[in-house]
């Protein structure tokens, strides 16, 4: 029996048969790798070299489940354990998943970076979303759920499947039918910018025309409080009143939000565009996606000249262009004498978003 610790989160790997013949040593050993990592928050049994569980074998998750206050995870179930389980119920109990297949990948396959992990192209022409190391596995799969949840919402995005391990990561494999980010095709097309500009402030206002009226999405505001509380101690409380009047004073909404728009998370097939990367998926007003989208193509540029050439392998300048006609469609004929003082509210949001995460990525 081996263990493994990253982060919060402690792994023991299960290996051959878990009976009455070696429950009770099975047990001890457990509770004592358990006792040493008390401060952990989530445990994962790790079955993948677990051949056989009998039901001396199942008291003993039981009696584990009783002695801790983690968060357990029974992962790489084979068929014939992940059976077992079902049956007596264990899934009621447990985060329970089937053994993931393995992927290996190269970094010449990267199709965008976002916040909690990396996007890659697949050779089967799909994609994977390979998460940081120490993400746990209930939030992935809570993300994978996201996605589902939009589409169920008419929300044009990738079709999410299953997840698997990439090293010591996990992944979730998205549909890409061959298409490229718009972020690539502006890079492959720059001349074409204009028209991308236009057919992207046309997806986004679909997007956001979605409303959510069920309880798969967390209000966007909540999230930026979490970012807030998470942010004390490292931020002035003076700075903190200043940006908590901004979340609170923005007006509530129930529009779909991506929490992460940009020309990296966008993708192209046939004419069409679909969202990637819906780990932010929420609702609320549709100023907290504008104001990211704002910060990625404009206010960041002005802070570091090579921001966007790094981020999205397209200039600055082919960045602001993007802005510049993708602002004015999305806001309609009827607002274009609006779009100075949208701006200047954008970057106001902008100063809340950078600093934000500023403080939690540093």
């Amino acid at each position: 029996m081996r263990n493994t610790v990253s982060g919060n989160v402690l792994k023991i790997v299960l290996e051959g048969k878990l009976d009455s013949a070696n429950a009770a040593s099975a047990e001890e050993e457990m509770t004592r790798i358990i006792s040493k990592n008390m401060d952990r928050q989530e445990l994962l049994l790790d079955a993948k070299e677990l051949t056989y569980l009998s039901s001396a074998g199942l008291r003993v998750f039981l009696k584990i489940r009783k002695r801790t206050n983690m968060e357990i995870s029974i992962i790489n179930v084979s068929d014939t354990v992940f059976d077992i389980l079902s049956v007596a119920g264990f899934e009621d109990m447990f985060e329970i998943s089937r053994k993931m297949r393995t992927l290996t990948l190269s970094s010449r396959d990267i199709l965008n970076r976002s916040i909690n992990g990396v996007i890659y192209r697949l050779q089967d022409d799909n994609m994977v979303k390979v998460f940081n190391k120490g993400v746990r596995i209930k939030d992935i799969k809570k993300e994978r759920d996201a996605g589902h949840a939009a589409m169920v919402c008419g929300v044009p995005t990738a079709i999410p499947f299953d997840v698997v391990m990439v090293g010591d990561c996990y992944g979730i494999v998205y549909e890409a039918v061959g298409a490229v980010t718009l972020a690539q095709a502006i890079q492959k097309n720059p001349e074409k910018t204009e028209t991308y500009a236009r057919s992207f402030a046309e997806f986004l206002k679909e997007v956001h025309s979605v409303r959510v009226t069920n309880g798969h999405f967390p209000d966007i505001k909540e999230r930026y409080r979490g970012w807030l509380r998470a942010a004390e101690g490292w931020i002035s409380r003076e700075e903190k009143i200043r940006l908590l009047e901004l979340i609170e004073n923005t007006p509530d909404d129930n529009c779909f939000i991506h929490g992460n728009i940009n020309p990296g998370n966008v993708v192209l097939y046939d004419g069409e565009m679909f969202l990637m990367d819906m780990a932010g998926s929420s609702y609320g007003n549709i100023l907290f996606d504008l104001q990211g989208l704002y910060s990625e193509l404009v206010m960041m540029e002005k802070t570091n000249h090579m921001y966007c050439s790094s981020r999205f392998k397209i200039s600055g300048e082919l960045c602001g262009r993007l802005w510049e006609s993708f602002f004015p469609v999305y806001l309609g004929p009827e607002r274009q004498g609006d779009i100075q003082k949208m701006e200047l509210l954008l970057s106001k949001y902008c100063v809340l978003n950078q600093r934000l995460l500023s403080v939690l990525e540093g």
